[in-house]
């Protein structure tokens, strides 16, 4: 169950890193969609999740196990000890932000990079990845069952497979 939270917290985090340069609506409607209550952002909540977004993609862009063990270690050693919480009437559980009321960067940046952690020591493999399609940097979950992903969807896929083959005609 608690692998379960962690790979949607993942989801989550590559679905607003992928969201941080769009606008405030659709990074809202991001959020919402992962059961955040949020109407709008100010423009400082914006700022600050796209910065979170930015201090996290180096884990995504890493080349390997131990650069993205490097780079989300440098993320944790910014959050808080692990505390826990039930607000809201959530079930208890564990946060690793400054409290309840912390800003949505904060948020963000530490509830990712805890789930993140918990993947990796779940997985023994790198959490995020970044799209290898040309022209494309949207951010991935690498976990799944067969052969690690290297694009972000089939689209992403195709599009790859098709530019190879005629490039090699």
């Amino acid at each position: 169950m608690f692998k379960t939270g962690a790979e949607a917290a993942v989801r989550r985090c590559a679905d607003v890193m992928n969201a941080a340069d769009t606008d405030d609506a659709s990074l809202c409607a991001t959020l919402a969609a992962h059961g955040e209550t949020v109407s709008s952002l100010q423009p400082d909540e914006t700022r600050q999740l796209r910065d979170a977004a930015a201090r996290l993609r180096p884990v995504a862009q890493a080349g390997s196990l131990e650069e993205a063990c490097a780079r989300l270690n440098e993320v944790l050693a910014a959050c808080r000890p692990p505390r826990l919480t039930a607000h809201e009437g959530t079930p208890w559980h564990l946060h690793v932000d400054s409290s309840d009321d912390a800003d949505w960067g904060e948020w963000f940046t530490a509830s990712s990079a805890m789930a993140l952690a918990i993947l990796v020591a779940e997985t023994q493999q790198p959490p995020l990845g970044v799209c290898q399609a040309p022209g494309c940097d949207h951010v991935f979950p690498t976990h799944s069952p067969g052969r690690p992903r290297r694009y972000c969807s089939t689209t992403c896929s195709s599009r790859a497979r098709v530019a190879s083959h005629r490039a090699r005609v």
